[in-house]
């Protein structure tokens, strides 16, 4: 009697199953012979030093003329020979183990040779089976519903994905600036109470040029950022300014009082930013957890289609 559709759907999927899990023990087993190889080098190293510490104690020589004359030498070898013994059967424990993985290794090889064809099988007859339910209008009708679900689940996905790159993109506009102003404050403080001069004030205005270009570049950003929010139905209103930064006036009017006033700009200006960091920094976060959550679900409905499917019976 010819097997149904189904039956050997099930079968192919348990074939893929015992592909699947040969290839991930495999994996698993290489990875820990790779490592206790290394460990092996590392204890016949030892091996050898261990060694060459008793041999040293067994020639005659000035030290263990002294060592035996103390009485010291026989209860020292004892102890070097007691070492060399314990790297040794740590090596040997290793050895046997490495033959195990070995073989290990080898069994999951035979089981993914003989399962070989499994991964096509299962998908070919897989597609087999979506064709004759796709045929039968009550089951057909049920496939459309949960695929439309899918389709939606997809969306909200891709539409949470796209604003959180934004908004990481966002951020590494931002952190650059906030570094830059660090900089620039670093440089202000010298400038005002270590009369730095027209040299710290000239680099001082780099850093504030840097932080200016880096927000300029964020604010670029939070267009996008706003817009991807916008399709989420969410809000985000975050503008950063840093165009009142005197500059003119600190070069010619080099003073205490011009000093203090951009000082206290460029903090200002470091505050807003510090401050915006962080607003978008909660939404980024609350968007990955909201991604991740939608991932979950998607992956659910995914599941959930792949298992009604696999065990209806199609005439």
């Amino acid at each position: 009697m010819t097997d149904s559709l189904f039956d050997r759907l099930m079968a192919a999927k348990e074939r893929k199953y015992e592909l699947d899990k040969a290839v991930r023990r495999q994996s698993q087993f290489r990875s820990r012979l790779n490592e206790l190889e290394r460990q092996m080098i590392r204890l016949e190293l030892d091996l050898e030093s261990e060694q060459a510490d008793v041999d040293k104690l067994t020639k005659m020589t000035l030290t263990n003329l002294f060592h035996t004359l103390l009485r010291s030498k026989d209860e020292q070898l004892e102890l070097e020979r007691q070492q060399v013994l314990a790297v040794a059967l740590k090596l040997q424990e290793a050895q046997q183990e490495r033959d195990l993985l070995q073989q290990e290794i080898t069994q999951a090889g035979v089981i993914i040779t003989s399962n070989g064809n499994a991964e096509n099988d299962y998908y070919r007859l897989f597609g087999e089976q979506e064709q004759a339910l796709r045929s039968m209008p009550d089951k057909a009708a049920e496939l459309i519903t949960m695929e439309s679900d899918i389709t939606a689940q997809k969306a909200v996905v891709r539409e949470l994905n796209e604003a959180f790159s934004a908004g990481r993109r966002v951020l590494a506009s931002l952190e650059p600036a906030i570094n830059s102003l660090d900089k620039a404050i670093n440089w202000g403080d010298w400038d005002t109470w270590g009369n730095g001069g027209l040299i710290s004030t000239h680099i001082k205005h780099e850093h504030i040029d840097d932080a200016k270009a880096s927000i300029a570049a964020a604010n670029h950003e939070l267009k996008s950022f706003r817009d991807e929010l916008a399709d989420l139905k969410q809000n985000l209103n975050i503008q950063v300014d840093i165009s009142g930064l005197l500059k003119f006036g600190d070069y010619w009017f080099d003073g205490l009082i011009t000093d203090w006033i951009v000082q206290q700009r460029i903090k200002e200006t470091q505050d807003r930013t510090c401050e915006a960091a962080h607003q978008v920094r909660i939404v980024v976060n609350k968007l990955q957890s909201e991604y991740k959550s939608a991932e979950g679900i998607l992956s659910g409905l995914q599941t959930k289609r792949t298992s009604w499917m696999e065990q209806q019976t199609a005439i």
